[in-house]
């Protein structure tokens, strides 16, 4: 998808990133309230800060919608089974 396109997503709080980017790389989020876009990476551990777009960035057609890898949901799933047993 184009920037244009990403930037909808992320303005109805989808996250988004670029299919050239490693795992490790993260995503791009709008947090609720906040004005600015945030980068999430997640390795080596959980970290975030303000994302700084590049002119290949607002040229890019490679951008698409962020999903939670699977192993992260399902253990997120198994603990609130845990804690509501």
């Amino acid at each position: 998808m184009l920037f244009s396109e990403a930037l909808a997503q992320l303005k109805a709080r989808v996250p988004v990133y670029r299919k050239g980017w490693e795992p490790q790389d993260g995503y791009l989020t709008l947090m609720p309230g906040m004005t600015h876009v945030w980068k999430i990476v997640l390795q080596p551990a959980p970290n975030a800060g303000n994302y700084i777009f590049s002119v290949a960035d607002l040229e890019g057609d490679d951008w698409d919608v962020y999903n939670e890898p699977k192993a992260v949901v399902e253990a997120a799933v198994e603990e609130k089974a845990a804690e509501a047993a």
